[in-house]
């Protein structure tokens, strides 16, 4: 890979726990925002409501720059100042993108990201309605007949897969990234790709290299070769992955998901309370109406004690506000076959609501990595001070166009 090549220093976090900020929806947020998590306060995924503080794209609009944004994690679009395109990634379900005409293409991404476990042909066909209608302008052919020639090739190669799938669509994404830099030539761009950092998660095998990872890295390097052809002579390229991973194979850390969240959630409460938004593994939120802080309450405290009856403590919980709830599910080791989930005086079997996804191979550790080319950075910075660096960059560079690609 040609980055391998620039200049590298590393990123650093004070967050040292995953679930409670040591996650790549917190971190980005710190170099978005160029708060660490302490000052910015968000640490779930799709809590991008209460994000006020202006973003790295928003500040280098204050200078007459325009930007293209695209698919970045845990962000709202925040200010328009400045906005040629702006795609948020698919968990952050309250944010539209931007032309209006993208959400056609970000729905079918968006219904999967919530329902990949147990989802529904009629809503798939519904929104693969959409994507098509996305696709039928001639304009958009040449996107659309380069992305089927890749996917056909790997179907035929590896078949299909939910990873597949996605590791393609990022591929797809980055086709459309491309084709809108061309059309605007934003002052700064930057793009997010996720597919790598899942495959860490649950094919990142000690010795022989899964088909799935293999498949993830051809894509990477496709993808990464597509963005240079595009660089221009004078653009700056920052390539950061927030934080990375440490290989833990092996070592019986289990990941569990509902498998239909309402239906597990309501099934342990015995009755329908709430609206349920699932986000991206075994985590959701539960909203109540504006009068409904007691039957909040309620919920909270008894999906707080909910356990297995070997003790274990089902799910992590935590609120947000008076009507807006945090659940998580806090298994992390097997569980067996005959397993009994107790909640209040409801109890069910474990596999009935629950579905084993993997054991986990990766795992995040507070370390990152930067590559850049063109920009000066420090060395051994935390990374919310990556949006300093490029900000002293852009105030520097005012008089000529400049891309931060990241």
């Amino acid at each position: 890979l040609k980055f391998l090549n620039f200049e590298h220093t590393t990123t650093r976090t004070e967050d040292l726990v995953e679930h409670q900020g040591l996650d790549p929806w917190v971190q980005w947020v710190n170099v978005h925002t160029g708060m660490s998590s302490a000052e910015h306060q968000i640490k779930r995924l799709g809590d991008t409501k209460r994000q006020n503080m202006p973003q790295i794209w928003e500040k280098v609009a204050e200078g007459g720059k325009r930007w293209v944004v695209w698919g970045v994690m845990n962000a709202p679009v925040g200010n328009k100042n400045g906005c040629e395109v702006f795609m948020p990634d698919p968990w952050s379900f309250e944010e539209q993108a931007h032309p209006e005409n993208l959400n056609h293409l970000l729905a079918l991404p968006r219904y999967m990201a919530r329902n990949y476990i147990e989802s529904n042909k009629l809503d798939i066909f519904k929104n693969f309605m959409r994507l098509l209608r996305f696709y039928a302008p001639p304009t958009h052919w040449p996107v659309i007949s380069k992305f089927s020639l890749r996917a056909f090739k790997t179907f035929a190669q590896t078949g299909t897969s939910i990873h597949t799938l996605t590791t393609l669509l990022d591929y797809l994404g980055a086709l459309e990234f491309i084709k809108y830099r061309k059309r605007y030539e934003p002052h700064y761009s930057v793009i997010f790709l996720n597919h790598i950092a899942h495959l860490q998660h649950q094919f990142w095998q000690n010795g022989e290299l899964h088909p799935e990872m293999k498949l993830g890295l051809v894509i990477n390097d496709l993808i990464m070769g597509e963005l240079f052809k595009n660089l221009q002579e004078n653009e700056a390229v920052i390539i950061l992955n927030g934080l990375k991973q440490k290989n833990v194979a092996g070592q019986g850390y289990y990941v569990y998901r509902q498998i239909n969240p309402e239906i597990a959630i309501w099934s342990l409460l015995g009755e329908q309370v709430g609206e349920i938004e699932q986000c991206m593994t075994n985590d959701a939120h539960i909203r109540f109406g504006c009068n409904e802080q007691g039957k909040a309450n309620s919920v909270f405290q008894r999906l707080s004690d909910a356990k297995l009856m070997d003790g274990s403590k089902l799910f992590f919980c935590e609120k947000l506000s008076e009507t807006h709830l945090f659940v998580q599910l806090n298994i992390e080791h097997k569980v067996d076959e005959d397993a009994v989930v107790l909640c209040g005086n409801n109890s069910h079997r474990f596999y009935d609501l629950f579905e084993l996804i993997c054991e986990r191979t990766g795992a995040h550790i507070p370390v990152g990595d930067v590559f850049f080319d063109g920009i000066s950075i420090p060395d051994n910075l935390y990374n919310h001070e990556i949006y300093s660096q490029t900000l002293g960059y852009f105030n520097k560079e005012s008089t000529s166009r400049s891309t931060i690609h990241a």
